[in-house]
């Protein structure tokens, strides 16, 4: 094994401690021997995170993602307080100007309403006369100046 193309030996490097160099016989002359070197199997993910300690992860995960959420959601609340409270000013602004608006409509039966309807039509009827009089006053003293 290349000790150069292994992608392992950043998850994994204590593997590669003891594997001789080339041309090397008696490499383990300074050990012990092989039945005496206590074995623990600890099973590694692809990441090579120790699984025996996966339990422990995984039952704090739900709290961790508890404690990102109201973190998160704190300070959502901290940008948008002052955009709130604007809101609600302008909400109680909007609100105290339709009020008075709301309480001036009185309801009215349907001969009252034709009577302030005509009145309003016989006003504007008045105003387009005095117009067209007007103009007719004004084209009246431009045709007596013609003639003279």
């Amino acid at each position: 094994m290349d000790y150069l193309k292994d992608k392992s030996k950043d998850t994994q490097p204590e593997i590669y401690e003891n594997i001789p160099a080339e041309g090397e016989e008696n490499w383990r002359t300074d050990q012990e021997p092989e039945d005496c070197i206590p074995v623990v199997e600890t099973k590694n993910n692809a990441v090579g995170i120790d699984m025996s300690a996966m339990p422990f992860v995984l039952s704090h995960e739900d709290e961790i993602i508890n404690y990102i959420k109201d973190k998160a959601t704190k300070e959502t609340l901290k940008s948008l307080a002052p955009l709130l409270e604007k809101l609600e000013e302008a909400v109680k602004q909007q609100e105290a100007y339709q009020s008075p608006a709301i309480a001036s409509p009185v309801t009215m039966n349907y001969d009252e309403q034709l009577k302030k309807l005509q009145e309003a039509s016989v006003v504007k009827i008045k105003d387009k006369e005095l117009k067209i009089a007007e103009r007719m006053n004004k084209l009246q003293i431009r045709f007596g100046n013609i003639r003279k």
